[in-house]
C-alpha cells in the first residue's frame, strides 16, 4: 500500500502516535582553519609595503543529544508500537518551535489520550492497547 494513504501492509488503518522529546546541545568539537592575507603599512622609506598576515578562526560546533531517560522510552515505543499497529513519530520540542509541552518526554495517541514522564513498558502497552480498542468499537 502507498505511504501516504493511510493504510499499512495488511490494508489495516494505520494509527499515529507522537513523542515530543527536548534534546540538549552538546559541544561536539571546534573547528578551526586559517587565512593568508596582506596588511598594507607605511614603509620606512616612503611609499606603502604588504605584509603577509595570516589569521586563524576558530568556531565551536555543536549536535543535539537526547537525555540518556528520554532515549530509553523512545526505543521501547518504537518497539512497542508497531506490535498494535501505530506509527511512531518523535518529534524534538528544541528544534521545533511553538510546541507547548511541560514535561518530556510525552506520548500522545491520535485520539488525544497521552502519558507524561518516563513510564514503563506496560502503561505504554496499556494505553496504546485502550486506544486500538476503542478505535475498533468507533469501526463497527
Amino acid at each position: 500500500m502507498k505511504s501516504g494513504s493511510g493504510l499499512d501492509e495488511t490494508g489495516m488503518e494505520s494509527r499515529r502516535i507522537t513523542v515530543y522529546v527536548r534534546s540538549a546541545k552538546k559541544v561536539a568539537g571546534a573547528e578551526e582553519w586559517g587565512e593568508w592575507g596582506y596588511v598594507i603599512s607605511p614603509g620606512l622609506r616612503g611609499g606603502y609595503r604588504l605584509i603577509p598576515d595570516y589569521k586563524t578562526h576558530a568556531e565551536v560546533t555543536y549536535e543535539n543529544v537526547l537525555p540518556e531517560d528520554q532515549e530509553k522510552f523512545v526505543e521501547m515505543v518504537k518497539a512497542v508500537a508497531p506490535r498494535l499497529g501505530f506509527d511512531v513519530e518523535i518529534i524534538d520540542c528544541a528544534r521545533r518551535r511553538g510546541v507547548r509541552i511541560k514535561k518530556f518526554p510525552t506520548l500522545v495517541v491520535d485520539s488525544g489520550k497521552k502519558i507524561e514522564g518516563v513510564v514503563s513498558e506496560e502503561q505504554v502497552e496499556s494505553l496504546l492497547a485502550r486506544a486500538k480498542l476503542t478505535s475498533s468499537r468507533k469501526q463497527v
